[in-house]
């Protein structure tokens, strides 16, 4: 096996280690989309997100309590993590694709 294979063969285990990783952040943050609406002169924060083909709406609470402002946080690591792991598992493949060829 030559160095150049090993190399793509660390790099798969560690990608591969990085997706699970990110695969158990995701399972332990809310998934959804926050959204603002204005009613009168409050504004009010939801979350919403699908469960099979419902679309559920849920309340978090007035845009200028703690608990908004945690819940945007946990929003905006979520879609961070997504975009992450969209990146790690696109890497994945073009490094499998590059092992295959040495083989």
């Amino acid at each position: 096996m030559s160095v150049l294979q090993n190399v793509l063969l660390e790099e798969i285990q560690r990608l591969e280690k990085n997706i699970k990783a990110y695969e158990t952040m995701l399972s332990q943050l809310p998934r959804g989309t926050i959204f603002i609406k204005p009613i009168g002169n409050s504004f009010f924060v939801y979350r919403k997100r699908k469960e099979g083909k419902k679309v559920i709406s849920e309340y978090l609470g007035n845009i200028k309590s703690n608990k908004v402002d945690k819940e945007i946080e946990a929003s905006k690591e979520y879609k961070r993590i997504k975009n992450n792991l969209s990146i790690a598992k696109r890497e994945l493949e073009k490094i499998r694709r590059a092992y295959k060829a040495y083989d």
